[in-house]
């Protein structure tokens, strides 16, 4: 049940570099036969080509590079990323159910700013930890990460996810130094 992202970062890496190469290509053709002088002199590549050998060290540092941005863009496309979609506790019927990232870290996040002296609230969602930071302007914090941790413990019990996060609640103070 858990869908994972799109990996739609590397593909368009990808494909913007090569129409940036096909639009640099088709406008020197055209300039070519128009009768003008091209953006890439196609003689000055053959002639480069010709010149060039493999030992050069132009030539092993760009494909150093390139092997570097091929092997990053594959790590990209093929590691798996957080998961979109967290999937529920299967219930008595055995029915498979999930909760999206997004509308869970938007009920935690108005749930712990619900409570008493809490200002504001951040929450991330990940695939097996609950991060809350709140914020406070009381100088005496002493119990309220226990109160948002109770609370915050007590939505998730009830959201029933079948992977328990772990959670992480930290208060920080409004107040300016």
């Amino acid at each position: 049940m858990t869908r994972r992202p799109r990996r739609s970062v590397p593909a368009t890496i990808v494909g913007l570099l090569l129409l940036v190469a096909a639009v640099v290509v088709v406008v020197s053709c055209i300039r070519l036969i128009a009768g003008s002088p091209p953006l890439v002199p196609f003689s000055r590549l053959g002639e480069l080509g010709h010149e060039t050998t493999w030992n050069d060290p132009a030539v092993l540092v760009a494909g150093g590079i390139l092997a570097l941005a091929g092997i990053v863009l594959l790590a990209c496309g093929l590691l798996p990323g957080n998961p979109q979609v967290l999937a529920l506790a299967p219930g008595d019927d055995h029915t498979t159910a999930g909760i999206s990232r997004r509308s869970l870290t938007g009920d935690l996040t108005s749930l712990a700013r619900r409570v008493d002296g809490i200002t504001a609230a951040r929450v991330g969602v990940g695939a097996r930890t609950v991060t809350v930071n709140v914020r406070t302007p009381l100088r005496d914090r002493s119990g309220l990460a226990e109160r948002v941790r109770e609370l915050v413990t007590e939505r998730l019990d009830d959201i029933n996810l079948a992977r328990p996060a772990r959670l992480r609640v930290t208060v920080t103070s409004d107040r300016e130094a």
